[in-house]
């Protein structure tokens, strides 16, 4: 009965710990938020987390509001030898794996890095598509006879783009001011100063016909 009652605490405790590492990978973006202005762009790396596993492949799904940002470029990270990539209007897919059968990759790294162009003010949420579900969907596959999944679709990341408005104009210099410009101050000086020599002559004048 003592052998039978430690048999099963023993394998409950096994399970357990196996238990623990399905589902522990995990995709997420870094930085996790940016504040591009419109016409701006702005690079998300695309990072992977393998947990205590091994893996050999992801297949990234990642949806975004297609009005307020465009991709630009994916650039392959240095996580997996092999990258590749298909944009589409508001999803991005992106793809890695190992070079051969039987390679793996472990820990955290980069997959890929996308250039993301803000295209008008608004917030803008780049999520990782993920949904057991779903055949089409964001995937970590574990280096086993089977290619489990081992994706933990509550752990992925998020960004969040605050995109602000363009600025304001600064109207050009001497617009709305209170003084005159140059040309003005100039115009009115030689005025005076013809009035001024006028008046000189017509003394001299005056004072020569005195004198006759």
């Amino acid at each position: 009965m003592v052998k039978t009652v430690s048999t099963y605490i023993a394998s409950a405790f096994l399970f357990l710990m196996l238990a623990s590492t399905v589902g522990a990978a995990t995709l997420h973006f870094n930085p996790t938020t940016s504040a591009p202005a419109v016409d701006a762009t702005f690079s998300v790396a695309i990072t992977i987390n393998a947990g205590a596993d091994q893996i050999a492949g992801t297949d990234i799904y990642i949806n975004y509001d297609k009005t307020l940002v465009s991709v630009q470029s994916v650039t392959s990270g240095d996580y997996f030898p092999l990258v590749g990539n298909t944009p589409s209007e508001g999803r991005l897919y992106i793809s890695g794996v190992v070079a051969n059968q039987g390679e793996f990759k472990t820990a955290t790294g980069t997959v890929a890095t996308v250039i993301f162009k803000a295209l008008k003010a608004g917030t803008a949420e780049l999520v990782f598509d993920c949904d057991l579900t779903k055949t089409e969907t964001s995937k970590i596959v574990q280096n086993d006879i089977n290619a489990s999944n081992i994706i933990n679709c509550s752990g992925n990341g998020k960004h969040t783009a605050t995109i602000a408005g363009g600025g304001s104009i600064t109207p050009p210099a001497g617009v709305g001011g209170g003084t005159l410009p140059a040309s003005g101050v100039l115009d009115s000086a030689i005025t005076y100063s013809t009035i001024g020599v006028v008046l000189l002559f017509a003394g001299i004048a005056i004072k020569l016909l005195l004198h006759v």
